[in-house]
């Protein structure tokens, strides 16, 4: 018997708008292989004209934060002039389609909400403490959040956009994912304090979020989600974010002295720590089925 692969359901938009779809706009589209070479090489050569400047501050001043974050924007602009000017395509179809106001919103929300839950169990369990909040740290922290837009942006740009893009009308949707994935993880493997939970959790949002553009047929969510998790975990509430601490922060959440790190995170921040991971777990399963209730997405799956 033959097998049943779903139809899309018809939608108020053209195929192409999808996230997914933005190689189908290019005049000259880019196969997997090279694609994978190409965001590599803009992701790891992209920020050293940046980063060493980065390096001369402390990483945990102001200073030292914004140059960090600053040093994603040379890469952005790099797969933009890659998109428009070799591929032949619009900017917007990297993924940025679908009202960009209501999912930036959605995934907003959700990661305060998600490292709020993180903070909140291990304050209750008497795991970790929250200081007194520092007010006057919040037009600092208010700043860097749009240093945080600009490098979880290209983050996303890079890697639930672009490198999506370029595997998955070649290898399919599963080997997008993977790529992207295993892509994602190995960028943050050089921040010290990596444990085992740390890699799952990288492995985890990267699962997560993939499957949230293929689902909402967007990047913004994803963007957003990705700002507002490194800003939320950093400068409100004051822990590491993937082992790099923040001297801007307006709360000051601290680890008990002999606490677990699989509860609290350690050195590594909220992200070494089990309570996101089962978020993410639990928010992929969502997705999964979402999206093949909706059927318009799950007959990408090839």
């Amino acid at each position: 018997m033959p097998a049943h692969h779903p139809t899309p359901a018809p939608t108020s938009t053209p195929a192409s708008a999808h996230a997914l779809d933005g190689m189908v706009e290019a005049r000259r589209p880019t196969g997997p292989v090279l694609g994978i070479v190409v965001a590599l090489l803009i992701m790891g050569l992209g920020q050293l004209p940046v980063a060493p400047l980065a390096l001369m501050l402390p990483t945990d001043s102001f200073g030292g934060q914004m140059l960090l974050t600053a040093s994603f924007i040379l890469p952005m602009l790099l797969f933009f002039a890659w998109a428009r000017f070799k591929e032949k395509r619009p900017v917007a179809s990297l993924g940025f389609r679908g009202g960009a106001g209501r999912h930036i919103l959605i995934g907003a929300v959700l990661a305060v909400v998600m490292t709020t839950v993180t903070v909140g169990l291990n304050v209750v369990l008497g795991t970790a403490s929250l200081g007194a909040p520092t007010w006057g740290m919040l037009p600092l922290a208010l700043v860097l959040l749009i240093g945080f837009a600009i490098q979880s942006s290209t983050e996303e740009i890079a890697d639930r956009g672009y490198l999506m893009q370029v595997v998955s009308p070649r290898w399919g949707f599963v080997a997008a994912m993977v790529v992207q994935t295993i892509v994602f993880a190995a960028l943050h493997g050089a921040n010290g304090g990596l444990t085992w939970v740390a890699w799952a959790n990288l492995c985890g949002v990267a699962v997560f979020l993939g499957l949230w553009v293929w689902v909402s047929g967007s990047l913004w969510g994803a963007c957003a989600f990705h700002t507002f998790w490194n800003w939320s975990q950093g400068n409100l509430w004051g822990a590491p974010v993937s082992h790099t601490t923040m001297g801007t922060s307006v709360g000051h959440y601290t680890p008990g002295e002999g606490s677990s790190a699989l509860l609290t995170g350690g050195s590594f921040g909220l992200e070494g720590s089990v309570i996101p991971l089962v978020m993410f777990v639990v928010g992929s399963a969502v997705l999964v089925v979402l999206g093949r209730r909706r059927r318009a997405v799950a007959g990408r799956v090839r």
